[in-house]
């Protein structure tokens, strides 16, 4: 049975700390599971020269080319800067 998010923040306001903390401790270990699966199916899917997009501070949309991919980042060149990006932030322009 899958709860929704109110049900589970409703649910949350009658833990004490300690199990507040155990939660936390949990959905951000889930959060940094899931950031890694999805950088590294990005990282097989990526090679030097593929074209990519990612938001960048300001919120918009950017445009590049990969020039180096690392561990967790790759070096994107958008033309006006060289761009070091999570793997998991960029999506793959066909």
């Amino acid at each position: 049975m899958s709860l929704s998010v109110n049900e589970l923040q409703q649910d949350a306001k009658l833990l004490t700390l300690e199990e507040l903390q155990e939660l936390n401790t949990f959905v951000v270990d889930r959060i940094k599971y899931e950031r890694t699966r999805l950088a590294q199916k990005m990282k097989r899917q990526l090679f030097v020269g593929s074209k990519v997009s990612f938001e960048d501070n300001d919120g918009f949309t950017a445009h590049g080319k990969v020039v180096k991919i690392m561990r967790k980042y790759a070096k994107v060149d958008t033309g006006a800067a060289i761009w070091r990006v999570p793997l998991n932030r960029l999506a793959k322009v066909a």
